[in-house]
């Protein structure tokens, strides 16, 4: 029996790890294809690519507010038919929690799509893996996780891989068709890096409160969303207002 779960747990995680990896991938090429699309114009060239990483963002909450709106809807018909509530976790918390960690998600998120436009997007999914190194360090000073000799080899092996895939991008930079040069390469690797940092921060702060107060996931997910594009409008209108561009590209917001 016990045999039996476990090798159902494993294939489950399976799985999941395989779609996350699968989903993050098709996420990254849509962004940066979307990046390397051209439009006419005149600010600041006739020509110019779409170099809009907070617009992004804001395209990225809206899609999770579609699934806490799923959410809402299952749960209010549950409600109403007085079917069991149990499955949707702990209602009684102040949505407020919420704030810090969707304002962390907020700043690794703008970061990361930054970097995004700086580099090249098989470097951007390699470096996002830094978030592996950073988040099991933060665990143990926060939570006094002990890792395993295991967790210490596939730290080091990211590590080496984040290392080479760097240096890499500045040592052998021949050109890039969108105009960028290497220093704005390395740039966008190291703009990647601290929005992992960010990103463990937030997933420490997500982890406290969820083990606190019994929260779903998706429940936590969605009103981080909600605070998240909320911010993002507000920034937006005064960022449009602002004249900053990338290197060697066109409009930054």
């Amino acid at each position: 029996m016990c045999s039996r779960w476990r090798l159902r747990y494993s294939t489950r995680n399976i799985i999941l790890t395989v779609l996350m990896v699968f989903t993050g991938t098709v996420c990254t090429l849509s962004a940066k294809w979307v990046d390397l699309n051209t439009a006419g114009g005149s600010n600041p060239v006739a020509e110019h690519y779409y170099d809009h990483p907070f617009i992004q963002v804001a395209g990225t909450y809206v899609a999770e507010l579609f699934l806490f709106v799923v959410y809402k809807s299952l749960f209010s018909y549950r409600q109403c038919t007085n079917g069991d509530m149990t499955l949707f976790g702990d209602q009684s918390f102040n949505p407020l929690l919420w704030i810090i960690p969707s304002m962390l998600d907020m700043c690794s998120a703008s970061l990361m799509y930054v970097g995004l436009t700086w580099t090249y997007a098989a470097s951007y999914q390699i470096i996002r893996a830094s978030g592996m190194i950073i988040t099991p360090i933060l665990s143990t000073v926060f939570f006094g996780t002990r890792l395993k000799i295991w967790h210490f080899i596939g730290m080091l092996l990211i590590g080496v891989g984040l290392i080479v895939v760097c240096i890499g991008d500045y040592v052998f930079f021949n050109g890039s068709s969108s105009g960028l040069d290497k220093d704005t390469l390395l740039a966008g690797d190291l703009l990647i890096i601290i929005a992992q940092l960010v990103s463990s921060l937030q997933m420490i702060v997500q982890e406290k409160i969820i083990k606190k107060y019994k929260i779903l996931s998706i429940q936590a997910l969605g009103w981080e969303s909600i605070f998240g594009i909320t911010a993002m409008i507000i920034l937006l209108i005064p960022m449009y207002f602002i004249p900053w561009h990338l290197p060697a590209s066109s409009d930054f917001w």
